[in-house]
């Protein structure tokens, strides 16, 4: 059965970001906030997690590669390396506030050096196909000739509008998800966040006939169905994930949005 291989300093995984930086991304999502920056507060809290869960002792394993790729004005890469290089070379160090565990059932806010890879930026239009076009290239040329008995890469996509030619984002896409290891083929998850506060948020679902348009329905055709390893992922983060699921999130909360990260990336901690 394919998506049972270890990640390990001798076995390193992949996970590629690629966010959507078009202009509506400048839009308040559900909560008032810019949408743009509930993306990179999430892809920077998840290359910090996987930092912490590659530390042993002083020393952070180069267990898996970490790639961010921007897409809207300009398609390219935000962040790269291992994530023991990541680890090193953050753009700087914010103090924030994140919510934690008391022991006793409940959250508290606590003060946390929080590293940042990533800046929220919104202008222009949503160039998805050109971003899974590079999404190819880098795996094709960097990452899978080196590694071809890997756990197969995961290329996840952040997204809040419809792509500048759809068509060729779907076409893109397929031929990104054709890319594999001896482990299986590409994975391909998509999570669209929104400003509609009606619109009700569909998590993982097994079948795209109930989503709400055409665009929901696109992202789902593009999302890779979940191996059996990666559904009961999704389970321990709360997500309840039906057989024929895909990795896809339609009107995704803040809260979703780093579920769907943290499940999606399990294999590589």
């Amino acid at each position: 059965m394919a998506y049972e291989k270890k990640i390990g300093t001798d076995n390193p995984g992949v996970i590629l970001i690629l966010i959507d930086q078009s202009g509506s991304m400048s839009d308040a999502a559900t909560d008032g906030r810019a949408k743009a920056e509930h993306a990179a507060l999430a892809v920077n809290r998840l290359i910090y997690e996987i930092q912490e869960a590659s530390q042993s002792g002083s020393t952070i394993k180069p267990r898996c590669m970490m790639g961010v790729v921007g897409y809207g004005a300009q398609v390219g890469p935000v962040a790269n390396g291992m994530i023991d290089d990541l680890a090193a070379n953050p753009k700087r160090v914010d103090r924030i506030r994140k919510k934690e565990s008391d022991g006793a059932g409940g959250l508290v806010e606590v003060d946390f050096n929080m590293p940042i890879w990533v800046d929220p930026v919104a202008e222009n239009g949503t160039p998805m196909a050109e971003a899974f076009t590079e999404a190819h290239r880098v795996l094709s040329s960097a990452w899978l000739p080196s590694h071809p008995d890997s756990f197969p890469p995961i290329v996840i996509n952040i997204t809040d509008g419809v792509p500048n030619d759809k068509k060729a984002a779907e076409a893109q896409a397929r031929t990104l998800m054709s890319l594999q290891t001896s482990d299986g083929n590409l994975l391909l998850f998509n999570v669209h966040i929104s400003d509609n506060k009606q619109a009700a948020e569909t998590a993982l679902p097994s079948s795209g006939s109930a989503l709400a348009d055409d665009y929901a329905r696109f992202l789902f055709e593009i999302s890779s169905p979940l191996p059996d390893s990666l559904l009961a992922e999704a389970a321990k983060v709360g997500f309840n994930p039906q057989p024929g699921a895909r990795g896809f999130v339609f009107n995704a909360t803040p809260e979703s949005l780093i579920k769907l990260l943290t499940f999606g990336s399990s294999g590589l901690r």
